[in-house]
């Protein structure tokens, strides 16, 4: 039978992609438990919807760390300005 991985199987292939499997195989243990979908025409849309959202998800995911380690990064040269300026000698009249 032909499937299309939801999720990593050790042994069988790693997400999205297309194998071939014994019918009992997938019949009994990966269509029950969701780790696949048949790869027919509706199974190969569906997968492709899939791929889309999670490729979506980790790119927004991406952003935001990357915002994140921006304003980070902002913050630590603010301190590192406030420690030189705090340490700088003051003038002696």
């Amino acid at each position: 039978m032909r499937i299309i991985l939801l999720k990593d199987v050790k042994g069988v292939g790693k997400i999205y992609e297309e194998k071939n499997v014994s019918d009992g195989y997938a019949a009994n243990f990966l269509l029950p438990k969701n780790f696949a979908l048949v790869a027919d025409k509706a199974g190969v849309a569906k997968a492709k919807q899939l791929k889309e959202r999670s490729d979506a998800k980790r790119i927004a995911e991406e952003e935001r760390l990357k915002e994140k380690e921006t304003k980070r990064q902002e913050k630590h040269l603010e301190l590192e300005k406030f420690k030189q300026a705090k340490h700088l000698p003051l003038s002696s009249e």
